[in-house]
């Protein structure tokens, strides 16, 4: 049991806390925030703080071709929204697509994960298509911001940490015939993804048939924790239920008992500086405060009501989808020599 715990809390190896990315995430979401407030658009800062927390999902290792396609698909994404139906649609195609590049290597398949996140979080935000390209140029402009930080974070370091002659080492890739293999109707990757993008349309489904509207959250636990080890699938979504039950127990706790909007707002600033200065070293840690800030940010903007019950119960969902296709996959059908 002790092992368990020990390998669900484990934090990754070679990694470090990053308190230098968790200041420069929480400045560019709540500076703008702050300063159109002021200015008498605070709707329009909550859209650019979103397109900040959005894009942040691609903020890997300074990788700013990374960050700068997030923050394209998080734009497209609010572009193209339309009826439930269409975005099922939608996420099912995005999913399946993202999931066909790992046949390019792991590099590609990260890159395809963290393009998939912020395109179905930015589905969520519906108002209707006369607010699209407003919305839309919010989230551009809030991406925009997060990348100024980090590029001027990273520059004011890299005079005494990064060497400045780096030389990027060579990653070889798979030849043309070995990859057109794999795409192949027979193929377990095509089958694999193929059920991973029906898993993550079901998950989205799911939250129109029961009416709520984070329906995102359940399939945002398919993309993330679904994947071909299944060991690693199983380890990801009981972090996912463990985290999300924890982190919704504590932001339900300061959503009922702070009065105090200001100092909400406070908490919610130094949350966001702890979730991303430990979001490389330690994911279930990561989740359970993001967790609490997406539930914090939520809070504040309906006026003190609470969505921590549908957070968990979503979450839940997803968890179990993952389990079914975690079963599914193992299966001769899906297996994957």
């Amino acid at each position: 049991m002790k092992k368990r715990m020990a390998v669900l809390f484990r934090s990754n190896s070679g990694a470090k806390p990053n308190p230098v990315k968790g200041c420069y995430t929480a400045l560019a979401m709540f500076l703008p925030l702050l300063v159109l407030t002021m200015l008498g658009q605070r709707a329009f800062g909550v859209l650019v703080m979103t397109g900040a927390l959005l894009t942040s999902f691609g903020d890997i290792d300074t990788s700013y071709r990374i960050q700068a396609w997030s923050l394209g698909m998080t734009a497209l994404g609010r572009l193209i929204g339309g009826p439930w139906w269409v975005e099922i649609v939608e996420i099912f195609l995005v999913v399946f697509i993202s999931g066909l590049l790992s046949v390019y290597g792991r590099v590609a398949a990260t890159m395809g994960l963290l393009l998939t996140i912020p395109f179905v979080s930015s589905l969520a935000n519906r108002s209707g298509p006369a607010t699209a390209l407003p919305a839309a140029g919010g989230f551009l402009l809030g991406g925009a911001i997060l990348m100024l930080f980090a590029f001027l974070f990273a520059w004011l370091q890299s005079h005494r940490s990064m060497p400045r002659n780096e030389v990027r080492p060579n990653r070889s890739q798979p030849p043309l015939t070995t990859r057109a293999s794999q795409l192949t109707l027979t193929s377990p990757l095509l089958r694999f993804s193929s059920l991973r993008a029906v898993g993550a349309a079901v998950a989205a489904g799911s939250g129109w048939i029961l009416g709520g509207p984070p329906f995102y959250w359940a399939a945002l636990t398919v993309i993330i924790c679904t994947q071909q080890d299944q060991k690693a699938s199983l380890m990801m979504a009981l972090q996912n239920v463990v985290a999300t039950y924890l982190g919704a127990l504590l932001a339900d706790v300061l959503i009922a008992g702070m009065q105090n909007v200001l100092a909400l707002e406070l908490i919610v600033v130094a949350i966001t500086v702890l979730a991303f200065t430990i979001k490389d070293l330690n994911y279930l840690l990561y989740l359970f405060f993001f967790t609490i800030l997406i539930l914090l940010l939520i809070s504040i903007g309906m006026s003190g009501q609470s969505l921590a019950v549908w957070r968990v119960v979503t979450i839940l969902i997803g968890a179990w989808i993952v389990l079914v296709i975690t079963f599914l996959s193992q299966l001769p059908f899906f297996k994957i020599s």
